[in-house]
């Protein structure tokens, strides 16, 4: 991948107003891409479909087996694809697995809808990283990731990676005691020259996409578009709407103008695959009943971390007609009529997480005109994970799960425990506290207070040895008239007495 300079640029005739740092060189556009018919995953479930000149299959050759596969418990509503209708769980660390036969920049989708089933997807909670067989060091992906928000409508994580032939595997970690899940996968070589490369990096530059936008049209879904993705409508980002004036193209793009690359401005002739004809046949420009030296067209973006570099790349084709071509010159490209071309740089967003995009006549210029037809922003991750770090992640899942597992034995064992010894004591109490003996009874047992079984005499009586029916031997105490206090003391131990019947007696 090419050299990132930290050079502020401006880009010549009309202004690009952010915070520029100039990509210097890009791959040569290549006209021989053909769209990929592989790693198109439908995940959980056990039957392929087909959507949009994709077929899905299923995952059951491509993922572990610490998994689960879930359904839709209700019919999903009739704007949401049936490549939605399943999920894959997994409550602990699992991976999928693909073949990759060809060296280059890797598109990768994970597609997520946390739909109703008998697992609330909505909460899970987990990163995903990839890694390739033949280093030691990955890319996190996601990070303490949920799609909570996602039970209307599908979320798309889109990346592009540096891959090389081999084994390449996408990890899902679940965090503390939740779980992961994803619907679909889609893994596939992108076309040449799609993302610039990064020489001075020991490790291949990965993109996360953040906003993809048709300027001047409507949205552009994964069905109409060249490589399925979906472009945004730009209204809810432009910052003043009587800034800008729509202009349309009903004629076809003319690509493959790669002679016309220009080496010092660094704009790029563009192909299909760079951008579906429905973004090069829109643009907004500026509004010319407005005063041209107090104004530009700026649309805002909110970035998705603080300090973070986004690439960002803006799309052009002269659409605005004759008269108007003859005042703006971009670069070589631009006096083509209808040739589509983009330019890359790269912005940082702030504390504030807001990056800003405009376009403008420069100061003192005679040119008065400025338009734009798309626009890209892809967040640039450089924070990479070692082997050693998924290897943690699975220690500290087994931990958990066995420390889970041992505490809750633990907790049986003392429940169990204290149930059984609750029931002894309640047994044992019930044993002294609950028997009942007839006068009659004392009387047999004591042979009518035979002195052959006076055992002694007490502070308040005469005490009897005696054998029960049941067999059991008692000590009888016969109480006199007037024993007062020493009966009543009497009464009071032996209600603690475990190993005796103490019959107390009233003559």
């Amino acid at each position: 991948m090419e050299n990132l300079h930290n050079c502020r640029t401006l880009v010549p005739m009309f202004s690009l107003l952010a915070l520029l740092l100039h990509l210097s060189s890009f791959h040569s556009l290549s006209l021989a891409y053909e769209l990929p018919d592989e790693n198109f995953i439908n995940c959980g479930s056990d039957a392929a479909i087909t959507l949009d000149r994709r077929t899905f299959i299923a995952d059951g050759s491509f993922s572990s087996q610490k998994s689960k596969a879930v359904k839709a418990s209700n019919q999903l509503p009739d704007n949401i694809s049936i490549l939605y209708q399943t999920a894959r769980i997994f409550s602990q660390q699992s991976y999928y697995k693909f073949e990759v036969s060809e060296n280059g920049t890797y598109l990768v989708r994970l597609h997520f809808l946390a739909f109703s089933s008998s697992v609330n997807l909505s909460t899970a909670l987990f990163d995903v990283l990839a890694f390739h067989n033949v280093s030691n060091s990955g890319f996190k992906l996601l990070s303490n990731f949920t799609a909570k928000n996602s039970s209307n409508s599908p979320l798309i994580k889109e990346f592009f990676l540096g891959i090389d032939p081999g084994i390449f595997k996408i990890y899902f970690i679940p965090q503390a005691s939740s779980f992961a899940f994803v619907n679909a996968i889609e893994v596939f070589l992108a076309p040449t020259s799609f993302s610039p490369e990064n020489d001075n990096s020991s490790l291949p530059l990965v993109l996360h996409t953040i906003y993809r936008v048709n300027v001047g049209g409507q949205e552009v879904t994964p069905d109409i578009d060249t490589i399925w993705r979906n472009w945004e409508q730009d209204d809810r980002y432009l910052s003043d709407p009587n800034s800008a004036k729509e202009f349309h193209y009903s004629g076809e793009p003319d690509y493959y103008k790669e002679e016309l690359n220009d080496p010092e401005t660094h704009f790029i002739a563009a192909n299909e695959f760079i951008a579906p004809d429905f973004v090069y046949q829109t643009a907004k420009g500026m509004n010319p009943s407005r005063p041209f030296d107090s104004f530009n067209i700026t649309w805002s973006f909110n970035a998705a971390r603080r300090n973070a570099r986004h690439l960002v790349r803006v799309h052009f084709c002269d659409i605005i007609g004759q008269p108007v071509r003859r005042l703006v010159e971009i670069s070589p490209l631009s006096t083509q009529p209808a040739t589509p071309f983009y330019y890359d740089f790269v912005v940082s967003s702030n504390e504030s997480q807001l990056i800003s995009i405009s376009v403008g006549a420069r100061i003192n210029s005679t040119n008065k005109t400025a338009f734009l037809n798309g626009l890209e922003m892809l967040e640039i991750m450089e924070s990479s994970v070692s082997v050693s770090d998924v290897k943690e992640s699975l220690k500290k899942n087994v931990g958990l799960v066995v420390g889970s597992v041992v505490g809750s034995l633990s907790f049986i064992c003392i429940l169990a425990f204290g149930i059984l010894f609750g029931l002894k004591h309640i047994r044992r109490l019930t044993a002294i506290r609950g028997v009942k003996i007839s006068f009659a009874e004392v009387q047999r047992a004591t042979n009518n207070f035979d002195d052959e079984k006076l055992l002694g005499e007490g502070g308040f009586g005469n005490v009897y040895r005696g054998t029960l029916l049941d067999g059991r031997k008692v000590a009888v105490k016969r109480a006199k008239k007037g024993s007062g206090k020493a009966l009543e003391n009497s009464i009071q131990r032996s209600r603690f007495c475990p190993r005796f019947t103490i019959a107390i007696l009233f003559p």
